[in-house]
């Protein structure tokens, strides 16, 4: 039982790894969905296992974490880009709104207009 435990975790960890490889930026949500989706089932199998391992099941271990470097790698780039995405949001915003309303701010040459007439 507790190598194919180990087995459903490698298994669930390539599946993972191709979920990571085969990200399309323009399906975003359905990715992420899928994405929770599946890491919730990993931590699962993961919860399941035991400490005692065989010399196959140590070898099956170190195949994933290696699977598991090129995951962290593919996660840390996907949640780099989407906080690029959020930051070209806020500065599209903010050029917005002082092309809408150029008076609200502060001057940038320390002057002021008296609104009082």
């Amino acid at each position: 039982m507790r190598k194919m435990g180990l087995r459903e975790v490698y298994d669930q960890t390539v599946k993972l790894d191709h979920l990571i490889a085969a990200y399309d930026h323009t399906n975003r949500d359905l990715f992420i969905e899928k994405l929770q989706e599946m890491l919730d089932e990993r931590e699962a199998l993961l919860k399941e296992l035991t400490d005692h391992f065989s010399d196959s099941d140590r070898e099956l271990g170190h195949q994933i974490e290696g699977i598991n470097q090129r995951i962290d790698q593919g996660l840390q780039a996907i949640k780099q880009e989407i906080a690029n995405d959020m930051n070209a949001f806020r500065h599209r915003k903010r050029t917005v709104n002082r092309y809408r309303n150029p008076y609200s701010g502060p001057t940038k040459d320390g002057m002021f207009l008296d609104k009082r007439e």
